[in-house]
């Protein structure tokens, strides 16, 4: 397994209403992480 990929996938439910998606590996979720919508990003999204 590649270590840059997570043991089980991260399902992440962007906003309500809206499809769950699933997160395989660090690469993904960086590229998740960089389009979410300055709008919503709180204290959390800066750690």
């Amino acid at each position: 397994m590649d270590r840059l990929q997570f043991e089980v996938p991260v399902r992440i439910a962007p906003a309500p209403g809206l499809p769950v998606e699933e997160i395989y590996g660090v690469e993904q979720a960086l590229d998740f992480l960089q389009d979410w919508p300055a709008r919503r990003q709180g204290p959390i999204y800066q750690k």
